[in-house]
């Protein structure tokens, strides 16, 4: 009995390894990463599978090996789509587009798809276009990512409304072949946008751009927008560009000083007359390039930047709080509408000011006084402003200083006190466009948030010397009559010695 059950089994066994396992007719498909995203399906071509002959695949197996797969297109409308695609694209040397076969189609794609992304999205993309035009619907209706498919060959467009936003439509092309469950991550490389300002110490020399830097009021401040195109460029018929951008009013726009170039690696092309600027209400100054496919040469890879130059003025803010400006970058986000998305990146200005107390040597406040302030510039000790003075003045400011070495000097005396010393100092500061992180200086009370330097700075009298009628004079006069005296005393004294010596 134990040998029939053993006998039994083993049959049952062998039996069991000879089923062949069919492919499934469906497959589950998850398109990644990208949430709140609606997409619709067009199935190109049809997909059938059978398991091979004589293959033994057990439970798991390679699909290659145990199953023959063969597609065919899906439907007529998609035929003449694809018909056309391979006799415009192709290397077929049919008489018509009308004879390309579907095992041409098949062959052209496979080749395709053997290529890049970049290549392959092409392609895709100028089929989208076509069942556009032809007004065909989707064989997918709108999902929001998640889905159970039939197999074959798909093309799925990500269908979402994003005007306004930093995002972009996707686009992903599907081969079910072998597969039961697809996960797909779309390529979707957004356009970029960074704004540095140039930092320039004028005693060091020290400069580089960044996202923050310090000023004088006055000084003429350069600005740099650089943006990088989508990864998916190539599949517009038109893509727009817009810089929108905002200056603090600390800042005064020089409109002379643009200059816009396209860069290609080590390639730069100046385009400066390409490019429209204007002066709208919603911002300082808008450059817009309204279709940047109609400049020669440009690529996913090339690079936008636009330089001009402001000036800080009166109304800089002093302090942490800085003198902010922000660009906004306008792009188009979906190759088959007018959609356009955003995104901005800001930079910060900073300043600071140096405040001045007149002050006897009881802290009263003392008048009388007049300053000059001087900064070394490339080792030239250069006077900042006119002298600063007035009646009654016993307090002094300067607005709208920088980071070096500076001289302070009291140009003016008050009557009777004697001339302070020249006061040496250095402003040294590091900051981010999110604020001043260190500041200091060598004057007395350094205030990073307000940005501020302040110092008291003492005047003394000097000591009374004697004059004619004071009472010193009196003094060295009646001591002199003494000395002399007793010196007339002490020669007749030793003369009266010598003779009772003799």
């Amino acid at each position: 009995m134990k040998k029939l059950v053993t006998i039994l089994l083993a049959i049952a066994l062998i039996f069991a390894m000879s089923v062949p396992a069919f492919a499934a007719d469906t497959a589950n498909l998850t398109i990644n990463g990208l949430e709140g995203r609606t997409y619709v399906g067009y199935k190109l071509l049809d997909l059938t599978t059978s398991h091979k002959a004589n293959v033994n695949c057990g439970g798991t197996h390679n699909p290659e090996t145990c199953y023959n797969y063969a597609y065919t297109v899906a439907n007529d409308d998609y035929r003449t789509i694809l018909q056309n695609e391979v006799f415009e694209n192709g290397t077929t040397t049919a008489a018509a587009a009308t004879d390309i076969t579907d095992d041409q189609i098949i062959a052209y794609l496979a080749d395709q798809s053997s290529g890049d992304y970049a290549e392959m999205r092409v392609v895709a993309d100028r089929i989208y276009a076509a069942i556009k035009a032809a007004g065909l619907g989707a064989d997918k209706t709108e999902f929001d990512g998640s889905a159970s498919i039939d197999q074959g060959y798909w093309m799925f467009v990500d269908t979402t409304s994003l005007n306004g936003q930093n995002a972009a439509n996707s686009f992903v092309m599907v081969d079910t072949k072998g597969e039961t469950n697809l996960d797909i991550t779309p390529k979707t490389a957004l356009p970029t946008i960074t704004k540095e300002v140039y930092d320039i110490n004028d005693t060091t020399g020290a400069n580089g751009w960044g996202d923050s830097a310090d000023h004088d009021i006055t000084d003429e401040v350069e600005f740099r927008l650089t943006a990088t195109l989508a990864e998916n460029y190539a599949y517009y018929e038109t893509y727009k560009l817009v810089f929108h951008d905002d200056l603090a009013d600390g800042l005064t726009l020089d409109t002379a000083s643009f200059v816009v170039t396209a860069k290609n690696g080590d390639d730069v092309l100046d385009i400066t007359d390409k490019f429209a600027i204007t002066y709208p209400q919603d911002c300082d100054f808008e450059v817009t390039f309204d279709d940047v496919t109609a400049i020669d040469g440009v690529t996913k890879d090339t690079v936008f930047v636009v330089t001009y130059k402001a000036t800080l003025n009166e109304n800089a803010v002093v302090g942490t709080a800085g003198n902010a400006n922000e660009v906004t970058l306008e792009f188009s986000n979906d190759p088959y509408s007018d959609s356009t998305g955003k995104t901005s990146a800001a930079v910060k200005v900073y300043t600071y000011q140096l405040v001045i107390n007149k002050v006897d040597e009881e802290g009263n406040p003392l008048t009388g006084a007049g300053f000059t302030l001087y900064k070394m510039v490339g080792g030239v000790k250069t006077k900042i402003g006119e002298e600063v003075k007035g009646d009654g003045m016993t307090t002094f400011t300067w607005t709208g200083l920088d980071d070096g070495d500076y001289v302070l000097e009291e140009s003016t005396v008050p009557a009777g006190y004697n001339k302070m010393a020249d006061k040496e100092f250095t402003i040294t500061a590091e900051h981010t466009k999110d604020g001043i992180t260190t500041l200091t200086s060598g004057i007395d009370e350094t205030d990073k948030d307000a940005g501020t330097l302040t110092e008291d700075i003492v005047n003394r009298t000097g000591p009374i010397l004697p004059e004619t009628g004071a009472m010193g004079t009196v003094a060295l006069i009646s001591v002199g009559s003494i000395l002399v005296i007793v010196a007339a005393v002490f020669m007749i004294t030793r003369k009266k010695m010598s003779v009772y010596e003799d």
